[in-house]
């Protein structure tokens, strides 16, 4: 496919793009502990720019003393932080692409833990997700006193070189809790009629014209719809639009939810005590930030409709967003449903994507998995990373660069997983002679299972990539062979990196060792009997992402396990998709059992009298381990089925590894042979470990 509209220069405003992919703003926890920017802030930026995209918005930065949203959030409410930001700016140029400053107050999220300033609010309403946060009500004073921190900030960004500013109307934070009724209970000027409460951003508008001047590009980014009772509704938006449009500003970018989305509905389905309606709870759509940072169980482009209505409507330019597949952006700037497309965490897996797709060379692309390990990072007060990009959050620093080997080398990597697959190309660029050993009849390992379902296609998309990617640069591949301590004695390596991965784990349950009784890997490759009923022990998220296959498939499901939570290992953010998703798909889950005895029809399990009650926002930015000790006094509960399904965790490949290493050879383990671990571990070890020969 051609991607014609995509590689189109355009305007917004007075502001030229050389073509139409945007970088939104997303966070990167890579400031001081005052805001200022840093080394590491402008390479990110910098490295993004170089890579063909056609604007950057940097991720939300605060116009007001002491209001700050979380540990390692830019900052421009004051003189003292221009320096650095300039550098951002001087960055962003360099690479071509044109840079904006987004300005974002996070109200209820300002909160006591991060500010100095009480978290500001426009009616004392908090969030679901800060409980018992000191809140205050703004008073016209306080208002006022923000609107002009907007203003002036707006003007150091424009002094310092950015080419324009974005206004966060979004996800909870300050702006949208006056836009959102559901939030706003005023009943001055701010309050009431959708006009007054846009009001607070009208004249924020207003004021960074009257500082900057009619001709410096606002840009505003808003929830047309929140997801929540009493909320925004895409009428409102539409209505809202228009008054921006007539304000002046040059651009909006159509966005949804906060982080309060549907968080009563959600909680009521997965307490048993709603009934899901599929037209109505958007379960997939709208679940708390997973609402705005869509994972890889929810649709993607869920935005894209409410663009192209919006688009009807205002003839200033409208921006996509949320998980946009190139394919997508291109069919809907050419149907007119909107001008430019925003591309976030795909140029964070692959900043170079903006110039495959105006080079036709999406093949070359590495996929994001939508795995939301890079915005899981902050929860966890912890710098930018990704999954499949080593290099996120380091760019340009020395642990990270491949340079050539002052020596080539002959490499053994056995195992072909995304530890060996990253291995061999890290170990390849740098000039080393590599060959890759595989016992199978095909490249990937694992990751043949993990992206067998249908909303796992992003995995295939990474996995494609990789394979292409050892191929074109040469490493000899040897498929249906295995790598003995023989082999070792003859070939001679200079180095040898073993990534022989994991396997499935069988635990000593009665019966779950016996005939009849099926693995995840049968079921994801569809290779189960034909009947109606399921029963899958385990519900971390392998358990999980089968039982949610098998229910796709039409099949009735009932998950079993003794955690007291799905998945307990996930990222915060994504558990609340999964959950919703497992949910939608009705399958019946049984938490706090411990399975006792299996046969191929058939789970007896000890209960609990008392079951804890299910922890809906589990991850906090922690992986807590769980007492599954009991007590178990519930007696046994025996779950009936048409067949079993055994996906009660992982468990190393580690004979090679002990073996070689008691035989003193030259080698180093990577990924899951050391422990069953995240895809993540595996790619940055297999990355490094090549890197480092």
């Amino acid at each position: 496919m051609k991607f014609e509209y995509l590689s189109k220069p355009g305007w917004i405003g007075k502001m030229w793009l050389r073509n139409r992919m945007i970088m939104p703003a997303m966070e990167t926890w890579t400031a001081t502990q005052d805001g200022s920017a840093t080394d590491a802030t402008v390479a990110h930026y910098a490295r993004r720019a170089n890579g063909g995209v056609g604007l950057i918005i940097t991720e939300m930065t605060n116009p007001t003393p002491g209001c700050v949203t979380f540990p390692g959030e830019l900052d421009i409410s004051e003189d003292r932080f221009m320096p650095g930001m300039s550098r951002v700016a001087d960055a962003i140029h360099a690479g071509g692409a044109k840079a904006c400053l987004q300005l974002c107050h996070g109200g209820v999220f300002a909160h006591g833990g991060t500010s100095s300033e009480p978290a500001f609010t426009p009616s004392g309403i908090g969030t679901t997700t800060l409980p018992g946060e000191k809140l205050k009500v703004m008073t016209k004073a306080d208002i006022d006193k923000v609107v002009d921190d907007f203003g002036r900030a707006a003007l150091r960004a424009k002094a310092i070189g950015f080419d324009s500013v974005e206004l966060h109307c979004g996800h909870g934070y300050l702006q949208v809790e006056f836009l959102s009724p559901f939030y706003n209970k005023r009943t001055d000027e701010y309050g009431g009629s959708v006009y007054n409460r846009l009001r607070f951003s009208l004249e924020i508008i207003a004021k960074i014209q009257e500082y900057c001047g009619k001709d410096f590009p606002i840009l505003f980014k808003l929830s047309a719809e929140d997801y929540v009772e009493d909320g925004i509704t895409l009428e409102q938006s539409i209505e809202i639009c228009k008054y921006l449009e007539e304000a002046g500003v040059a651009a909006v970018t159509i966005s949804g939810g906060t982080l309060d989305s549907r968080w009563q509905d959600y909680e009521d389905v997965m307490t048993g005590k709603k009934e899901i309606d599929e037209e109505k709870m958007h379960l997939t759509r709208g679940i708390v930030n997973s609402c705005w940072i869509p994972s890889v169980y929810c649709p993607r482009g869920m935005y894209t409709k409410n663009a192209a209505e919006i688009k009807k409507h205002v003839n200033m330019p409208v921006i996509t967003i949320g998980a946009v597949t190139p394919e997508m952006a291109e069919e809907m700037i050419g149907k007119g449903e909107a001008d430019y497309a925003a591309i976030g965490r795909q140029i964070f897996a692959d900043p170079d994507y903006p110039q495959k797709v105006m080079e036709n060379r999406i093949e070359d692309m590495r996929q994001c998995l939508r795995c939301n390990e890079c915005q899981g990072a902050g929860n966890k007060n912890r710098t930018l990373h990704c999954a499949v990009n080593p290099n996120l959050g380091n760019d340009g620093q020395i642990e990270t660069i491949i340079f050539p080997a002052r020596k080539k080398k002959r490499v053994a990597i056995v195992g072909s997983g995304p530890a060996g697959l990253n291995a061999a190309i890290s170990a390849a660029e740098r000039g080393h002679e590599v060959t890759l050993y595989e016992k199978q009849n095909r490249l990937g390992g694992l990751m043949h299972y993990v992206a067998a379902p249908e909303f796992k296609s992003d995995y295939q998309k990474y996995t494609d990539y990789l394979i292409r990617t050892v191929k074109k640069l040469g490493v000899r591949i040897l498929l249906n062979t295995e790598f003995t301590e023989k082999t070792a004695a003859s070939e001679q390596y200079d180095k040898i990196l073993v990534a022989t991965g994991s396997e499935l784990l069988v635990p000593k349950i009665q019966g779950m060792d016996g005939e009849g009784i099926l693995t995840p890997w049968q079921v994801l490759d569809n290779e189960y009997p034909d009947v109606e009923h399921f029963l899958v022990c385990g519900a971390g998220l392998v358990g999980c992402e089968v039982a949610m296959h098998l229910a796709e498939h039409g099949k009735k499901v009932t998950m079993i396990d003794i955690v007291p939570n799905l998945a307990p290992a996930n990222l915060y953010g994504v558990d609340f998709s999964l959950n919703a998703k497992l949910m939608a798909d009705h399958v019946d889950i049984q938490l706090n059992k411990r399975i006792k005895k299996v046969t191929p029809t058939e789970v007896t399990a000890e209960t609990k009298k008392v079951n804890p009650p299910l922890n809906l926002n589990t991850g906090k930015g922690t992986e807590k381990p769980y007492d599954l000790s009991g007590p178990y006094d519930g007696g046994d509960q025996v779950f009936r089925g048409d067949a079993v399904v055994c996906a009660l965790g992982m468990r190393p490949v580690s004979g090679l590894l002990n073996t070689l290493a008691q035989k003193g050879y030259p080698i180093e383990a990577i990924g899951d042979c050391m422990g069953a671990r995240k895809i993540l571990d595996a790619v940055h070890e297999g990355y490094h470990a090549g890197r480092r020969i």
